[in-house]
């Protein structure tokens, strides 16, 4: 699927398949625990869209992802990536229980699509950030694997065994396969990332076999 379709595709079911999926879904008043909402209506979709973006309760991200933004962060992807990979990220973010529903797309990637892909932290290095971050050095550790490795904490040095991540698995083991197609999920964020998400510090990156340290990434930034 080239870009322009599924940039097309996006703001059509978008709507439909992540508000109406799980944006709206609400504490219960008895045990505070989030549930699916039923399935949307046809048409619901732009109308869900609205209502989200003027709901106090939740916040929107966006994010566009880029082998220009991977190139920034200092990754340098491979000279045989395709010029034409690129990805988006769109998500509502919960307030009051810290649970972002997402759908991450992504087309034309190198050959195998996505092996890994992660929520990381873009860390400063100062002293003032959460503890994953390493101190004196700017970093972008793993906050939140959402699909393939590692699937849980402690298999790789940037993502250390700590009490805050302590039995955080993957979202998903798996990633799908081929190179376009589309991610969706949820992420109960943790309370030391939460600042860093509002403040735009967290981006989402997607691994290949080509770029195993990433192919295209891009930080959330809120929807205004």
């Amino acid at each position: 699927m080239k870009l322009n379709s599924l940039h097309k595709a996006i703001f059509l079911i978008v709507p439909m398949f992540i508000l109406a999926y799980s944006a709206f879904t609400l504490s219960d008043s008895h045990n505070k625990k989030e549930k699916d909402p039923p399935a949307a209506k046809h048409g619901s979709g732009e109308k869900a869209w609205s209502k989200a973006g003027n709901d106090k309760r939740f916040t929107l991200f966006k994010a566009k992802l880029t082998t220009a933004n991977e190139n920034m962060l200092g990754k340098k992807v491979n000279p045989q990536t395709p010029k034409e990979a690129v990805g988006f990220f769109i998500g509502a973010y919960n307030n009051q229980t810290h649970m972002l529903n997402f759908m991450v797309g992504y087309s034309d990637l190198s050959k195998g699509g996505v092996a890994m892909s992660h929520f990381h932290m873009l860390c400063a290095g100062d002293a003032k950030e959460p503890p994953i971050c390493k101190p004196g050095k700017p970093s972008g550790p793993i906050i939140q694997t959402i699909c393939g490795m590692p699937t849980h904490p402690g298999m790789v040095p940037d993502w250390p065994e700590t009490k805050t991540d302590k039995d955080k698995h993957g979202l998903a083991k798996k990633c799908a396969e081929g190179t376009s197609g589309y991610i969706m999920g949820k992420w109960m964020v943790e309370e030391p990332y939460r600042k860093g998400l509002m403040d735009g510090k967290v981006f989402v990156n997607l691994h290949t076999q080509l770029d195993p340290k990433g192919e295209v990434s891009g930080l959330l930034k809120i929807n205004k």
